[in-house]
C-alpha cells in the first residue's frame, strides 16, 4: 500500500544522495520526484569523511549563487535512517527546512543538510585547497548522480571541474555502491 503524502517528506539532494543507488543504500523506498535548484548557496567541501576518504559536501548559504539537486520523496519513518547517513547525531551535518525552485517555477519546502561547520568563503577564481577536496570516488558519485538525475548541462560542467584529492573511498563504501 502506498504511504499517504502527509507520511512523506521531500528531500533536497546535493550529494552523493544524487546518484539513485547510493540512496537508496539507506533509503529503498527513496522515490525521485525531480530536480530543483536552491538559491542563496552554494556548494562546498570541508570535513574529511574516512568513508569516502576525502572532504564531503556541503551548502554554504551565499547570495547570488545556486545550488541543483534532487529532490527525493521519503516516508517518515525513513527519517532518522537518513539523518544516521548524514551524522546528524555527531554533529556532521544539520536538518534544514529550504525551499526550492522547480524547474516549472514552482516553490517546494525541502529538507536538505548542512555541515556544522562552514568552509572560509573562497574567491571566485580560488581553487579549492587539497584538504578540501573530495575523494575522486566521492567527486564521481556526485557527477554521475547529476547526470541520472538530468541536472542542468552547464551545472554537470561545473561539477566536473571540481578538482579531488587522487584518493578512492574505503573498500565499504566502493563495495556498497557496486550493489
Amino acid at each position: 500500500m502506498a504511504a499517504s503524502l502527509k507520511d512523506t517528506f521531500l528531500y533536497f539532494a546535493y550529494g552523493s544522495n544524487l546518484l539513485k543507488k547510493r540512496i537508496r543504500i539507506n533509503n529503498p523506498t527513496a522515490e525521485f520526484i525531480g530536480t530543483g535548484k536552491l538559491d542563496n548557496h552554494q556548494l562546498d567541501f570541508i570535513k574529511y569523511s574516512d568513508h569516502w576518504r576525502g572532504a564531503s559536501a556541503t551548502i554554504i548559504p551565499t547570495n547570488n549563487k545556486h545550488v541543483w539537486g534532487a529532490i527525493w520523496r521519503l516516508h517518515v519513518k525513513d527519517m532518522s535512517a537518513l539523518d544516521r547517513q548524514e551524522g546528524v547525531e555527531t554533529n556532521w551535518y544539520f536538518p534544514k527546512a529550504v525551499e526550492v525552485l522547480t524547474p516549472n517555477g514552482a516553490k517546494v519546502e525541502c529538507r536538505t543538510y548542512q555541515q556544522t561547520i562552514n568552509p572560509p568563503l573562497r574567491g571566485p577564481h580560488e581553487e579549492l585547497p587539497l584538504d578540501r577536496r573530495p575523494s575522486s570516488t566521492y567527486l564521481d558519485c556526485i557527477v554521475n548522480g547529476a547526470m541520472d538525475c538530468n541536472l542542468p548541462q552547464d551545472y554537470i560542467t561545473e561539477l566536473k571541474k571540481i578538482p579531488h584529492n587522487g584518493q578512492k573511498a574505503s573498500p565499504k563504501m566502493i563495495e556498497k555502491l557496486n550493489m
